[in-house]
């Protein structure tokens, strides 16, 4: 069984529009939520960093438009004391019908981390998640007050008066590093990858399922790629001529082209150098990424939708069961993935089922 899952944003703006950003429009994420239901996705992603809107506010909106669609709310330890955060999850997941999941969020970048005035080491912050999950699983169970001393938390008689819907909440997690492997492993439901090969995503899903098996453990995968859709290959190649050029457009207008954007920025762009170099995904493109220097996460997979079909069902054979697919027209590419992706590769994977 596999899920569609997309990722809802704040403006009608994408990567393929032109001109300033838009600003944030409440609106347009309640009809960008009902889309995806519509679509027949399974779950969104509502994205944090340290300069984005509250993912947790968010998430309480998109709940309250629709009425399937599950949550997948990036959420950062640290800011918020565990406690807090399991007694606001719960709630949400009360309100919404048992329909939350959370996706910890660790942070690679030391920059970032500090634009809220957080100074721990990323190793650090690896440890302090480890804890922090511990806690929300423990005071999502409790059925009478706890008490807890770790590295980073201490507290006395928590407790929260209202439990999730769901016999727990499900936990998403992420990272690639020594640590976000160990204890990814250790904690996630679902385990997060970022876009890459057919090999470099197989190589990842056996490391962890790996780590895993030491704890018991059977985790689902999650991996996110960006869709370039048209009618033909060719033409899915010319829109992302035309997309690629519209990024560089906006880039310049903003001072950012050729801009040095920090290591973090150089790592991702590397590694997309390699997988183009060692791919042997004939749709695969990284075009977007080397532009932006790693800016953002957005390599795509090109093509007519069958082609498209064809190459998330590598992914799937290489372990992926989750599906973070989006596209760059929000609303059409939305319907359109829902429509003529979505699909066919449920019946792919009906049709070969995998073996645990």
């Amino acid at each position: 069984m596999i899920e569609i899952v997309g990722l809802l944003a704040g403006t009608r703006a994408s990567e393929e529009s032109k001109g300033p950003p838009m600003p944030f429009d409440p609106a347009f994420i309640a009809e960008y939520a009902r889309a995806y239901e519509e679509a027949g996705f399974d779950r969104i992603l509502i994205g944090q960093n340290a300069r984005s809107v509250d993912s947790l506010a968010v998430a309480g909106w998109a709940a309250a438009a629709t009425s399937r669609l599950k949550l997948m709310i990036a959420h950062r330890p640290g800011f918020i004391a565990p406690t807090m955060a399991a007694r606001a999850l719960a709630t949400l997941d009360q309100l919404s019908g048992g329909r939350v999941g959370v996706h910890i969020i660790t942070a690679f970048s030391d920059a970032e981390t500090r634009n809220d005035g957080d100074y721990l080491t990323k190793e650090q912050r690896y440890h302090r998640s480890r804890e922090y999950v511990g806690i929300l699983r423990a005071m999502w169970a409790a059925e009478a007050p706890i008490d807890h001393t770790g590295d980073y938390y201490r507290f006395e008689g928590a407790f929260s008066e209202v439990r999730p819907a769901q016999p727990s909440i499900p936990i998403f997690w992420g990272g690639a590093s020594e640590l976000g492997v160990r204890y990814g492993a250790e904690l996630a439901d679902v385990y997060a990858l970022g876009p890459g090969s057919v090999a470099q995503i197989g190589g990842q899903v056996e490391m962890v399922k790996a780590a895993a098996r030491a704890h018991g453990r059977t985790p689902r995968f999650s991996m996110s790629m960006r869709l370039v859709i048209a009618d033909t290959d060719a033409a899915a190649w010319e829109r992302a001529a035309r997309l690629l050029a519209t990024v560089e457009e906006n880039q310049a207008a903003r001072g950012l082209l050729g801009r040095d954007l920090g290591r973090a920025a150089d790592d991702v762009t590397r590694k997309a150098v390699e997988a183009d170099v060692a791919a042997d995904d004939p749709c695969l493109w990284t075009g977007l990424t080397l532009a932006t220097q790693g800016r953002t996460q957005v390599m795509c997979l090109v093509g007519a939708p069958d082609t498209l079909v064809a190459a998330l069902g590598h992914y799937y054979r290489a372990g992926i069961d989750n599906f973070l697919i989006t596209g760059f027209d929000n609303l059409g590419d939305t319907a359109r993935i829902g429509a003529e992706i979505a699909p066919p590769l449920r019946r792919l994977a009906a049709a070969a089922p995998r073996v645990a």
